[in-house]
């Protein structure tokens, strides 16, 4: 089970503090900056949880976290920040999918570690079957070609449809 856990906070007692609490429990890696924490998430990854800080010099932690998912999409991120921040960055991310969780500064250590595991059960849980992703995919287009007013996009469909129908899948 992946239990790696990368911190970024520009405050080193924060990270003292995380590394106390969390580092028993997790493989914990932390740094001051987000540039140093995408360096670290591409070299020591892959990571099952990133905690970042809101607001840090340079790349703010919503942006860190956001370019951290697109080179690690399974990657739970939790992102600590100020209630003013919220509005900002985090609402969008969170909104998106970009973001597991957002907690609010100060966060007491019991509230941090219990959303880090659970993040990490998350990222370890057995992913869909293939075909309930093409059972899904396979009734969208039914009702898109059933539905569907214009003759070309209904054409399309109905091609689509015939095309998932050829893979012997079990269709519930």
């Amino acid at each position: 089970m992946n239990r790696n856990v990368l911190c970024v906070d520009d405050e080193e007692s924060i990270l003292k503090g995380m590394h106390l609490h969390l580092s028993r429990e997790f493989n914990l890696s932390t740094t001051t900056s987000a540039d140093e924490g995408l360096k670290i998430f591409g070299e020591k990854g892959p990571f099952a949880v990133v905690v970042g800080d809101m607001r840090m010099p340079g790349m703010d932690g919503a942006e860190m976290l956001k370019q951290m998912k697109d080179i690690d999409p399974k990657v739970k991120s939790i992102l600590l920040t100020g209630h003013a921040d919220f509005e900002v960055g985090g609402a969008d991310l969170l909104q998106s999918g970009q973001l597991f969780r957002i907690l609010t500064k100060p966060c007491s250590p019991s509230k941090l570690k219990s959303t880090i595991e659970t993040g990490i059960q998350n990222y370890n849980a057995p992913e869909e079957e293939p075909e309930q992703e093409v059972h899904y995919c396979f009734c969208k287009w039914e009702l898109v070609a059933k539905y569907c007013t214009n003759q070309i996009f209904h054409s399309f469909c109905r091609n689509r449809l015939r095309l998932l129908a050829t893979h012997d899948l079990p269709i519930r």
